[in-house]
């Protein structure tokens, strides 16, 4: 059974394939009616990112909401609808998406145990202006066991080479995924400091985590991503 945490917010995950459209006409009319839509109905805005075009799908956009418990989910999902308060904004968006092309794929995600919310990381001016996207795919049943091994033998490394742990998300109803991302310290320069993380062989702690991680993945995508302007953590 799967373990709840008592800080467990939600986060509602948005991949979206920009189509024909481009990302600074995309990011006009987010911030024209969708972020003032959702902003309304009590998500606050985590994340806007972009997909660079050398590692990842282009072009795409990652968005990010966190909201406070299922019943905002579900407010959010009645205000949209037919008849709702917002519906005639959430047609307008729609309509927007419809005229580019764009296609998605939405999720609803619980935090990892030491995720800091948005607050937190506000207050504590976290960089997230690029940042790594890892989207897992776990041994069934398996996302908290490869939460908690990532941060007992990967954080550390991971930190000292300058990618900063943003977090790690489950998805709600996927009992075998798990999305992290990393945030570049420095942003692009970040690569030049740092990159290959280390030369002639792996250290130790990277050689027990290649160890333990395949036991609990079935394989991941990782993409880079950069931030767009209204994205709050830059």
């Amino acid at each position: 059974m799967r373990k709840y945490h008592s800080h467990t917010l939600l986060y509602l995950h948005e991949t979206i394939a920009l189509g024909k459209g481009s990302s600074d006409r995309f990011t006009e009319m987010f911030v024209d009616i969708y972020q003032p839509m959702m902003t309304e109905l009590g998500a606050r805005l985590f994340a806007l990112w972009e997909t660079t075009p050398y590692n990842g799908h282009w072009p795409q956009v990652t968005v990010i909401w966190e909201i406070d418990a299922f019943a905002d989910y579900a407010r959010i999902g009645a205000a949209q609808n037919r008849g709702g308060s917002h519906q005639a904004a959430a047609v307008k968006w729609s309509a927007f998406l419809s005229d580019i092309g764009a296609s998605g794929e939405g999720r609803i995600m619980y935090p990892g145990p030491s995720n800091k919310t948005l607050a937190q990381l506000s207050e504590a001016n976290f960089s997230a202006a690029v940042v790594i996207q890892e989207i897992m795919q776990t041994k069934p049943g398996r996302q908290d066991d490869y939460i908690r091994e990532l941060e007992r033998l990967y954080v550390p490394w991971s930190e000292s080479t300058g990618k900063h742990w943003l977090g790690s998300f489950t998805t709600t109803f996927r009992y075998n995924e798990v999305i992290h991302y990393w945030a570049l310290e420095g942003g692009w320069e970040c690569f030049a400091e740092h990159y290959p993380s280390w030369k002639d062989s792996p250290p130790a702690e990277i050689v027990t985590w290649m160890s333990v991680a395949p036991a609990l993945r079935d394989g991941w995508e990782d993409s880079i991503l950069q931030a767009l302007p209204p994205s709050p953590l830059q």
